[in-house]
């Protein structure tokens, strides 16, 4: 039967959700803790010429925006997931060189001083921590925590697996399969900060690129994709010639051109090489520290004070040199040769991402400081008593319909956030309802689960402590249906020792 070839037509229609630089921009900064948007924000310094620190000359109160618990009526925590397209800074055009945004954190007034620093766990329990975010086996659960504590000082694994597994056998008595150990240790390189538990530089660096072309979360624009994808093959495929930066032959194999080429190494170099940098250089136990983005104090007449931590961010402007650059340009325009006009558009782009940058640290402020007030007037009662009886149960959806805000961006500002609540620190996410599923599927209150196996621990014989699966009994008959694994990792998230720690 002879084939035919036919044309048809069709129509689609799709609904996409297309964030725009801006919005993109204040997703990452929405996510990132003080410490972490500290690093960011001098980051952005020193690539950019037209973003400068301190205060801009003829500084006036009305080029500054007021610091921390104040904002201009203006200055609106923008939804990173609104539908509005148009951009959320204002075009250069609208600028003078005696008119230019400025971002003041507010860190130069006494009455906030420097940020409270508390201390964390060390490095290894951060990643440890982790592990209850995972349904994994017993064996699969000691597999990793073998692995973890043979991280070397760059957060890597530096030897064979086999050798691992011969490990396993000999020194923890757990005989698994070079597969048992492979799986883990994926599971291990899914942890936070990125590229943890690779085994060499490149596996780190792929680790990094799959993570941000796999983000269902994330949004990115058809060209951040395309450099992802180049990225990760020269990475991939091409790796002896990116160690050598032999651009030449990189841009022939894949033909780009040589700006390309260049664009592409240094977004690869700012991917980190060292996801342990802080473990300890011997044992792995230098501990982090936590630095409060919020500080919360109350007073006995039942007054609550909140603030924004201003860490080490300094006053940022626009460079007046650089307008003032743009400004000669404008006026001679008719004239320019070619290389002046590309000054001129290399000018300009740099001044519209400074003002870019600005609006998005002033935005995440507002946004951040609008979260946490919701979450204050929510949990107002626990805030004065401390007592965890006088939780409310609140879920992120709660603290949206407050803000205005889409829940996704409550999520954003309260991952890897802490408050400092009158000398002590919380995590945000301790202020939220904290559920699980027992072992019918069916959803339980963890701080009702912590409090009875406190209270269990507390009041049983020191001479013949509970075993975990005495405890699965003893709230079985209060009602919770509990898995033994599930007690567990209640019981090390109080810090409770097992059985054989409480012998008395």
């Amino acid at each position: 039967m002879p084939q035919t070839l036919s044309q048809t037509q069709s129509q689609r229609v799709e609904q996409q959700l297309r964030l725009s630089q801006q919005q993109l921009q204040l997703v990452k900064l929405l996510e990132m803790p003080i410490a972490e948007f500290e690093q960011q924000v001098k980051k952005e310094l020193m690539e950019n010429p037209a973003l400068e620190e301190g205060a801009p000359l003829n500084d006036s109160k009305e080029d500054v925006v007021d610091s921390a618990d104040e904002f201009d009526a203006n200055d609106t925590g923008v939804d990173p997931y609104s539908d509005s397209e148009s951009d959320d800074y204002e075009h250069i055009s609208d600028y003078s060189a005696d008119d230019l945004p400025v971002y003041s954190s507010g860190g130069n007034d006494e009455r906030y001083g420097k940020s409270p620093v508390v201390d964390g766990g060390s490095f290894i329990e951060y990643l440890e921590s982790q592990i209850m975010n995972y349904d994994l086996s017993d064996d699969e659960e000691k597999i990793l925590k073998y692995l973890i504590g043979s991280l070397d000082n760059r957060g890597f694994i530096d030897r064979p697996i086999e050798t691992l597994t011969d490990e396993l056998a000999f020194k923890e008595y757990l005989y698994v399969t070079n597969q048992d150990v492979e799986k883990v240790l994926h599971v291990l390189q899914s942890f936070d900060p990125v590229g943890i538990g690779a085994r060499s530089t490149q596996e780190c660096l792929l680790l990094q690129i799959d993570r941000q072309l796999k983000n269902p979360e994330s949004s990115l624009p058809a060209h951040k994709q395309k450099m992802l994808r180049l990225e990760r093959d020269i990475i991939s495929n091409h790796y002896d010639l990116f160690l050598n930066k032999n651009k030449e032959r990189l841009k022939n194999k894949l033909g780009l051109s040589a700006l390309q080429i260049d664009a592409l190494f240094d977004d690869i170099k700012k991917l980190n090489v060292n996801p342990g940098f802080a473990l300890n250089e011997a044992a792995g136990e230098r501990v982090q520290t936590q630095i409060p983005d919020f500080i919360v104090e109350t007073d006995p007449e039942g007054g609550i004070q909140m603030r924004l931590s201003n860490g080490e961010v300094p006053r940022l402007h626009v460079s007046r040199e650089y307008m003032n650059q743009l400004k000669t340009f404008q006026h001679t325009k008719e004239k320019m040769t070619r290389s002046e006009k590309e000054g001129m558009a290399y000018t300009r782009q740099k001044i519209e991402a400074a003002q870019m940058f600005i609006e998005s640290v002033k935005q995440r402020r507002r946004t951040l400081y609008e979260t946490m007030n919701a979450i204050m007037d929510l949990q107002r009662t626990f805030f004065l008593t401390k007592d965890e009886n006088d939780k409310v149960r609140l879920v992120l959806e709660d603290v949206a319909k407050r803000t205005g805000f889409d829940v996704s961006t409550i999520s954003r500002v309260c991952n890897s956030k802490y408050a400092l609540l009158d000398g002590r620190i919380y995590p945000l996410s301790d202020f939220f309802k904290l559920t699980r599923k027992n072992a019918e599927g069916q959803e339980i209150d963890g701080r009702q689960v912590k409090m009875l196996l406190k209270e269990i621990v507390e009041n049983e014989d020191k001479q013949h402590p509970y075993s975990d699966d005495k405890i699965v009994e003893l709230l079985k008959r209060r009602g919770l249906m509990l898995a033994r694994r599930t007690v567990a990792k209640y019981r090390m998230e109080l810090g409770i020792p097992s059985v054989n720690g409480r012998h008395g």
